[in-house]
């Protein structure tokens, strides 16, 4: 999304003897992440503010983000598309939240059985982002380790009544639960067309 911006301050740095022509890839990929990052994190904060549900918008992401990097799932073949459905997904889980009234009990089934896809299937890897087996490995154990982190803190909200909090923790889970599982499907058919 940011090739062009990212490409045009490296060769700035480069003209200007900051960097040597040995450095210039691993830079243009660090700007293009982090404005990447940086416009995702401004994305949200504007919709939570818009949506008046800011802190739950930072919440959601902080609790999403890195479970979902690790765990893996469906990915959009652009980077445009995955910008737009992580927007779509963002005014989705605030909507929720806004409006939905989910009866505790319906929030642990959910914690349940988000928690057993995780378990199950992360990671699951795209064609765009290939795993080998040494990260298959890595990853699956990262997010684990935050899934149980997670549902650490997820319990004590629940357990102290803070409803909100739980239905950040919740619906990030859930919507990790959902993406890992879209990713299998999309996994499944790309075989399945190359076969035939």
């Amino acid at each position: 999304m940011f090739a062009k911006t990212a490409d045009t301050i490296t060769k700035k740095l480069q003209e200007n003897n900051s960097i040597s022509s040995e450095q210039y890839e691993i830079c243009r990929f660090g700007f293009q992440q982090g404005l990447t990052i940086l416009l995702n994190a401004v994305t949200v904060i504007v919709i939570g503010v818009v949506m008046k549900e800011l802190w739950q918008a930072i919440l959601f992401m902080a609790l999403y983000a890195p479970l979902r990097s690790y765990a893996g799932g469906y990915h959009a073949r652009t980077a445009t598309r995955c910008y737009v459905y992580s927007i779509l997904l963002m005014i989705a889980v605030l909507l929720a939240m806004k409006y939905l009234y989910i009866p505790t009990f319906i929030c642990i089934i959910a914690l349940v059985i988000s928690c057993a896809v995780i378990l199950i299937l992360a990671p699951v890897e795209d064609a765009n982002k290939p795993l080998d087996d040494i990260e298959q490995v890595v990853y699956r154990k990262r997010a684990y380790v935050i899934m149980a982190i997670e549902t650490f803190f997820c319990v004590i909200a629940i357990l102290y009544g803070a409803k909100q909090v739980m239905l950040c923790f919740i619906l990030a889970f859930t919507m990790t639960g959902c993406i890992l599982i879209a990713g299998k499907i999309k996994n499944g058919l790309n075989r399945y067309s190359n076969i035939i």
